[in-house]
């Protein structure tokens, strides 16, 4: 007995000349004849996303300020949505990292106080508030 839920199969899941695309992430042996799963640009910008945190995360762990601002900036510009809450984040990390002020620990105690749905947060309480 087999628990494995086969996958509906909707028109989309074809390309025009009839052939069957592989469903993502089945599992499932594909059929002969079947094309991958494509990636699209949505894939690709996912992709792009992801690298960029890891750049953006190099930087914080090395404790290059410098470096941490300017990805900022261009996460920020390819990613204006922040999706992840990350601007905010790595601005208060790469501000804490040139040194902090009574204001400066405010602003990071917020954020930990009030963006619960932020990644970061553990970064802001090792950059901010710890040190």
């Amino acid at each position: 007995m087999s628990f494995v839920r086969e996958p509906e199969l909707r028109d989309s899941d074809t390309l025009p000349d009839g052939l069957r695309i592989a469903p993502a992430n089945s599992g499932e042996a594909h059929e002969v004849g079947m094309v991958p799963h494509p990636i699209t640009e949505q894939h690709r910008r996912i992709f792009r996303e992801n690298a960029l945190i890891g750049q953006l995360d190099g930087a914080m762990d090395a404790k290059d300020a410098l470096e941490l601002r300017a990805l900022v900036a261009e996460y920020r510009d390819e990613y204006p949505e922040d999706a992840h809450i990350l601007q905010e984040g790595y601005e208060l990390i790469a501000q804490c990292l040139e040194g902090t002020s009574d204001d400066l620990r405010a602003a990071a105690q917020r954020f930990y106080d009030e963006r619960l749905d932020s990644g970061l947060r553990r970064y802001i309480r090792r950059h901010c508030l710890e040190s």
